[in-house]
């Protein structure tokens, strides 16, 4: 894939054609149009890459690629001829020719909008050309007009930016930029010390699965005195464990609602009991059977061997 950025830094008014220009960002950036993120991973195999081709062209408002579809005529105003990895990002030198360094005199542009190929995930993989332009979109590059001195500072803009009255001068302007930038290394600063995402992505992790297990013992032990209890569920048991893990509210409510196939528990059996109140179905226990979609046969037989069991 390729892609398009721009460079753009208020001019500083210095004179003639710089020698070298900012091509590309180090680190992880992003454009102003919001194209991005981009990131250098290997600044010294982006530069062999790149001057494979050993000249790139510098153009004017990437003529270059329009030509390419266009055919209209896409003229050099200089050669990038070498580059370097600099703590700043990649810079590149450059030849230039009798019209570019007219340009450059008459500050006819701004910025430098390099061309790069990358991969899906952003990675800059090789510098093609660069283009002159006035419609900046890195605003992370030197400016083609840059000596290296501070540039002048437009009063009013950072009084804006900051909140200060229009009464502020240029010191009041540098004072309030230091104490902003101090507050950002000191919330930097407090942000490292901060437990690693790793770490809290995992101690969430032992959390959720201590939660779980606890909800899975509660719903056992509910489920397992509602059956001692002589709630018609056993041949349910694992729905109804299952049930009151998701729901424990709604669960307990349905089984407290059933009835008891011995009140007050699960007895002896008795000399009076006999094989056909086994059988026997009232109209709570077809509802029961209905409401919990069971079977009523196998209702019946599950009380049985409940009572059998009891009753050894």
């Amino acid at each position: 894939m390729i892609a398009t950025c721009h460079s753009a830094l208020p001019a500083s008014g210095s004179e003639g054609a710089p020698e070298w220009v900012h091509l590309v960002p180090s680190g992880t950036f992003k454009g102003v149009d919001g194209r991005g993120p981009y990131r250098v991973a290997d600044p010294a195999a982006v530069i062999a890459a790149s001057m494979q081709a050993e000249r790139l062209p510098l153009d004017e408002n990437h003529a270059t690629d329009k030509a390419m579809s266009t055919g209209i005529p896409s003229p050099a105003r200089g050669w990038i001829v070498e580059m370097q990895a600099r703590p700043d990002g990649i810079w590149g030198r450059v030849e230039w020719n009798d019209a570019g360094r007219a340009l450059m005199a008459q500050k006819a542009y701004r910025g430098i909008s390099p061309v790069f190929t990358h991969d899906k995930s952003g990675t800059v993989l090789k510098v093609l050309r660069a283009a002159l332009t006035n419609t900046p979109n890195l605003d992370q590059l030197e400016t083609l007009h840059s000596t290296g001195q501070t540039p002048e500072m437009n009063i009013a803009s950072v009084r804006q930016a900051l909140g200060l009255p229009e009464t502020a001068d240029e010191a009041a302007c540098l004072a309030a930029i230091s104490a902003n930038a101090t507050a950002v290394a000191t919330h930097s600063a407090q942000v490292a010390e901060m437990v690693p995402v790793a770490q809290v992505t995992a101690l969430q992790a032992q959390l959720n699965n201590l939660l779980a297990t606890q909800a899975q013992e509660k719903a056992v032990t509910f489920v397992d005195a509602a059956i001692q209890a002589g709630k018609p569920i056993a041949a349910v048991r694992d729905q109804m464990v299952a049930m009151h893990v998701r729901d424990a509210a709604s669960a307990e409510a349905l089984i407290n609602g059933m009835p008891s196939i011995h009140a007050g528990g699960v007895p002896r059996k008795s000399a009076h009991d006999t094989d056909g109140m086994d059988e026997m179905m009232s109209a709570e226990d077809m509802a029961v059977c209905q409401k919990m979609g069971l079977d009523p046969k196998a209702f019946r037989e599950n009380r049985k061997k409940m009572r059998e069991g009891a009753a050894a």
